[in-house]
């Protein structure tokens, strides 16, 4: 049993593979490769403190159990899971012990156990005994990350399609993408933390994790304790085998009920306030409700937001609040990318539209009005929240300018978006556990985000001018540029996206029910995602201008030139703020246009390879 799943897993993954995900792959395997021998490396440094070694490797051991655990609910369901099975009579046991083995077959945990072998480095420094402990530790816990991984999947998956599974993914998926931009400052927190030593209570929390229980045992060998010892790895055996416990009882079909999410009762029904009657008022209503209902819609509420606030969180490293005040605008621009697949969300459900003809208006602007009564309030009392917390007045047109013109730059963009580069998902009863699988939206969102940022420009201009000029009142004018840039965004390309789902809902609502246009089904390449077809070489040019558009515009460009106008003194790492003060403008200037083009070369290589397949599909 054990080696037919092992061969079925490699069949699977060898037959489903594309270019793309071989290039992204490649990517992760090799930055994975990087953080393992980083992390054996930490195991031969010294520090002046004589506990921070086994403090930093129990810090970096709980962060690849972490990795293990989020990891899979962000990427997708594995190859091989239970429910694959569930009609064949096979012992669950045995079916847990082969897919177990299956998942250890993997390039990912050959990474991992690259990266726990720094724990038999530190043995190596302590004593022989503590060598002959660290190989049964590296190999309880290479079992620990990938059972808790397993069960913590299953588990989620009774979760995923409620509202409470909605906020739990969105929240995890705001702080990887929040992790992944903002890392350096994190990198800038572990250099003060490896200058001063842990905090004691923080040193002690994190070796009562399971994650150290085998580094527990080491240094215990290493001073010839042994019922230290012995006792960690026996609880970490005890732990192992109850997760494989839990596994087995929880393979085969879903047995917890799917939830269900309950309408108005008639009564309530009736009463329908002034402001949502006629046809955009009650589509509106009804988008509400969906906003409130469906479970992909919570994750879009939840995910802007979280990812702000998390982001805001960081520079508390430094007691750095000056991001605080801006919380509001950066969830309304990210909330903007999140949601710009409106109608792909909804999926076949376009057709409702459709066959009331002369709707398609008042569909568009209900879901924009929606849009704004949902998140409007939100960013709004997050903009006062960290404007409060701050402290500094300086910053508050800043803040609602930005804001102001986020939310009206989105509301039109969205829209626009959703119609024009729509990318077809699963209809809502088929929508899986995992965000990876609702449709490729990564090209949609970074578009989103380039063009809702480019919106912002015009009100932020301003107030830098009132700023620059030291003029307060055309500081403060920054706000109704921000709500004129708005009103034509909502008016002008709601109007637009209007337009193009009356001449062209028969051919959108085709596409979101087979995936590919009804003139170029038989073609290979049609209906596929840019990222699917586009070839390893521009792949990695795409995401290495991708990560020069974030470098530059964010850490390099945008966080000095708050620093710069909160007045701190504070230089951290920006080049910018460590030159000469005459030149400081410049350089922030020249940062923020080499993320601007390293955002605007992605896009162009996205649109010019999703130009190619569709010249290939007409041909």
């Amino acid at each position: 049993m054990v080696g037919v799943l092992i061969q079925m897993k490699l069949a699977v993954l060898r037959h489903s593979t594309s270019d793309t995900k071989m290039a992204l792959s490649g990517l992760g395997w090799a930055a994975g490769i990087c953080l393992a021998v980083t992390t054996v490396i930490l195991a031969f440094l010294d520090f002046s403190q004589p506990r921070m070694l086994m403090d930093v490797l129990a810090v970096t051991f709980a962060l690849w159990a972490l990795g293990w655990i989020v990891g899979p609910i962000f990427a997708g369901e594995p190859a091989l899971n239970g429910e694959h099975f569930h009609r064949q009579p096979i012992p669950r046991r045995t079916l847990t012990t082969g897919l177990l083995a299956a998942a250890l077959v993997g390039v990912t945990t050959a990474i991992t156990v690259l990266a726990f072998g720094a724990m038999i480095a530190f043995a190596a420094r302590l004593s022989w005994q503590a060598v002959l402990v660290s190989v049964p530790a590296v190999v309880l816990l290479l079992l620990l990350v990938v059972q808790v991984s397993r069960v913590v999947t299953l588990l989620f998956r009774a979760l995923a399609r409620s509202r409470i599974g909605g906020a739990i993914t969105a929240t995890v998926t705001a702080a990887i993408v929040s992790l992944c931009s903002f890392s350096w400052v994190l990198m800038i927190g572990i250099y003060l933390l490896l200058e001063y030593g842990f905090p004691p209570t923080f040193s002690t929390v994190v070796r009562a994790l399971p994650s150290s229980w085998g580094l527990l045992a080491v240094e215990a060998a290493g001073r010839g304790d042994w019922l230290w010892t012995f006792g960690p790895l026996l609880a970490l055996a005890v732990l192992v085998a109850a997760l494989f416990a839990a596994w087995s009882a929880l393979l085969g079909p879903q047995r917890l009920a799917r939830p269900v999410v309950r309408g108005s009762s008639a009564r309530q029904a009736v009463r329908r306030p002034r402001l949502f009657r006629g046809d955009v008022g009650m589509i509106c209503l009804k988008e509400l409700r969906t906003w409130w209902r469906d479970p992909m819609r919570t994750q879009s509420i939840v995910l802007g937001p979280a990812f702000a606030v998390i982001t805001a969180l960081f520079p508390l490293i430094f007691d750095f609040t000056a991001a605080f005040p801006f919380v509001g605008a950066a969830g309304a621009l990210m909330a903007a990318a999140t949601c710009a697949n409106l109608y792909g969300q909804d999926g076949t459900a376009l057709w409702l539209t459709l066959t009331v003809p002369g709707k398609e208006k008042a569909d568009v602007r209900a879901r924009q009005l929606a849009w704004l009564i949902v998140f409007g309030p939100l960013t709004l009392l997050l903009t006062l929240a960290g404007s409060l917390v701050h402290g500094d007045p300086d910053l508050v047109p800043w803040a609602l300018a930005g804001n102001l013109a986020a939310l009206g730059g989105g509301s039109g963009l969205l829209i626009w978006a959703s119609v024009a580069v729509l990318v077809p998902g699963p209809d809502p009863h088929k929508s899986k556990n995992s965000p990876m699988d609702h449709g490729d939206v990564t090209g949609q969102s970074f578009l989103m985000f380039f063009l809702v940022a480019l919106a912002m420009c015009p009100a932020l201009g301003v107030a830098w001018a009132g700023h620059a000029l030291e003029q307060p009142a055309l500081l403060w004018a920054s706000l109704p540029v921000a709500l004129l840039t708005g009103v034509l965004s909502h008016v002008l390309l709601g109007s637009v996206a209007a337009k193009k789902l009356r001449d062209q809902g028969p051919e959108l609502l085709q596409l979101m029910r087979s995936g590919a246009p009804s003139t170029a089904t038989s073609d290979e390449e049609a209906g596929k995602s840019p990222f699917e077809t586009m070839s390893a070489k521009r792949q990695t040019l795409m995401w290495t201008a991708m990560a020069v558009g974030i470098v530059g515009l964010l850490p390099q460009g945008l966080v000095p030139l708050g620093i710069k106008l909160s007045g701190s003194p504070d230089k951290v790492w920006f080049l910018a703020l460590h030159v000469s003060d005459p030149w400081q403008w410049p350089v922030i200037v020249a940062m923020v246009l080499i993320g601007v083009s390293g955002f605007w070369a992605a896009y162009w290589l996205y649109r010019a390879e999703k130009s190619r397949t569709q010249a290939v599909a007409a041909a």
